[in-house]
C-alpha cells in the first residue's frame, strides 16, 4: 500500500496524470489526419489556379495570334489592291503617249468621220474604268462605317460637270479620314523623337505628313501647268508646253521607283512577277539606273595634286634563274651555219677571199719597209 501511495504522490508531484497524456496523443494524431487532407486541399486548388492561368495565357495568345493574322491578311489585301492600281497605270501608259500624239502637228491627224468608232469606244472604256474605281471606293467606305451608300453609275451621256461635282463631295466627305490615317501611321513608322522640343535650340515645330502634303497642294495651277509639260508621256512635244497634253512623269517614276525597290528582293533580273505591259515583263533598265546613281567608286581624295605617291607593285618573279652560257660553239662556226641556212655562203667565201688579199698585202707593206728599215 505505501509504495501504491508514494507511486501517486509521485504523479501528482509532476502535475500530469495517464489521461491527460492520453487526451493528447489523441490530438496529435487527429492534427496528422487533417494535415494530409488540408495540403491536398491546397494542392488541388493550385493545380486548378495553374490550369486557368494556363488558359488564360493561351487564349490571350491565341487572340494575339489572330489579330496579327488579320493584320497581316488586310496588309496583303491592300498591297494586292495597290498593285492591280499600279498595274492598271502601267497599262494606261501606252494610251496616254498616244492620246498626247494627237496634239503634236508632226502626226496627220484624218477625218472625223473616220475616228467616231474609235472615239466611242475609248469615251466607253474610260466610263468603265470610273465606275470600277468607284465601286472600289464605295466598298472600303462601306467596310469602315458599315453604311451603304447608293451605287452611282457613269455612261458617255453624263455631263461632265456632274461627275465633277459627286467627286468632290465624295472628296470632301473622306478627307478627314484620310488625314487622321496618315497622321496615324506616319507617327508610328517614324516613332518618338529623341530630344524633347523644349530642349531644342531652334524653336521650329516638327510638321506632319498632312502638313507636307497640304503644302504642296496648296498651288494647284503649278501643279497642273507640270502635267502640261511634255516629258516621257509626250515624246514628240519634249520640252514644250500645251494644254493639250497630259503628263505624270515625275508621280509615275516615282510609283516605279518603289515598286521596283519593294519587288528587287524577289526578281533580281528586272523581270517583275505579275507586273507586265502587253505581256512583257519590265525591263531592268530603272533597276540599272538606280544602282549606278547609288554606286560609289573607291577614290582616295588625300591622293590628289601629288600629294602621296602613286606606284604599282608587280607580283614576285617565280622560277627566275640569271642565264649561262653554255654552247660550245665559237662565232665563226654560228655564222656558217646561218650562212648556210640562208644562201649566203658564197658572200661569206668572197668576202674571205678579200680579207686575205688584203692581209697578203698588208704583210708585204711591211716587208718593204722592214727591208728598207735594214737597208
Amino acid at each position: 500500500m505505501d509504495d501504491v501511495e508514494g507511486s501517486g504522490s509521485e504523479d501528482e508531484g509532476d502535475g500530469t496524470s495517464a489521461t491527460d497524456l492520453s487526451d493528447e496523443d489523441d490530438e496529435d494524431e487527429d492534427m496528422e489526419d487533417a494535415a494530409p487532407k488540408s495540403g491536398g486541399i491546397d494542392r488541388a486548388e493550385l493545380r486548378k489556379i495553374m490550369s486557368e492561368e494556363q488558359k488564360t495565357v493561351t487564349a490571350t495568345i491565341s487572340e494575339a495570334a489572330k489579330a496579327d493574322a488579320e493584320k497581316g491578311r488586310a496588309v496583303k489585301a491592300q498591297r494586292k489592291t495597290f498593285d492591280a492600281l499600279l498595274n492598271t497605270r502601267i497599262r494606261l501608259q501606252k494610251a496616254i503617249v498616244s492620246t498626247n500624239s494627237f496634239a503634236s502637228p508632226q502626226v496627220q491627224v484624218p477625218d472625223a468621220e473616220s475616228l467616231n468608232d474609235p472615239v466611242r469606244a475609248a469615251e466607253e472604256a474610260a466610263c468603265n474604268l470610273w465606275n470600277s474605281l468607284n465601286d472600289l471606293r464605295e466598298s472600303l467606305h462601306t467596310a469602315r462605317t458599315g453604311d451603304k451608300r447608293k451605287r452611282v453609275e457613269i455612261s458617255t451621256t453624263t455631263p461632265s460637270d456632274e461627275v465633277w461635282s459627286y467627286m468632290q463631295s465624295y472628296e470632301s466627305e473622306t478627307l478627314p479620314h484620310r488625314q487622321s490615317v496618315l497622321e496615324k501611321w506616319s507617327a508610328k513608322a517614324r516613332g518618338q523623337s529623341t530630344m524633347p522640343t523644349k530642349g531644342r535650340l531652334t524653336n521650329t515645330t516638327e510638321q506632319t505628313i498632312v502638313d507636307v502634303l497640304s503644302s504642296q497642294l496648296a498651288d494647284p495651277t503649278r501643279l497642273v501647268q507640270k502635267t502640261r509639260t511634255a516629258r516621257s508621256c509626250a515624246p514628240l512635244q519634249a520640252g514644250t508646253e500645251s494644254a493639250d497634253i497630259f503628263d505624270d512623269a515625275d508621280f509615275y517614276g516615282l510609283l516605279l521607283k518603289e515598286l521596283l525597290e519593294r519587288r528587287s528582293e524577289e526578281s533580281q533580273t528586272g523581270a517583275l512577277a505579275g507586273m507586265s505591259f502587253n505581256n512583257v515583263p519590265i525591263t531592268s533598265h530603272w533597276q540599272a539606273a538606280r544602282e549606278a546613281k547609288t554606286h560609289r567608286a573607291n577614290v582616295d581624295v588625300r591622293a590628289s595634286k601629288g600629294r602621296k605617291m602613286r606606284y604599282t607593285v608587280h607580283e614576285k618573279l617565280q622560277n627566275y634563274m640569271a642565264p649561262e652560257d653554255r654552247n660550245g660553239w665559237q662565232d665563226r662556226q654560228a655564222d656558217e651555219l646561218f650562212s648556210s641556212l640562208f644562201g649566203q655562203r658564197n658572200a661569206l667565201a668572197e668576202e674571205e677571199v678579200e680579207d686575205r688579199d688584203s692581209d697578203e698585202e698588208d704583210l708585204g707593206e711591211q716587208g718593204l719597209m722592214l727591208f728598207g728599215g735594214k737597208k
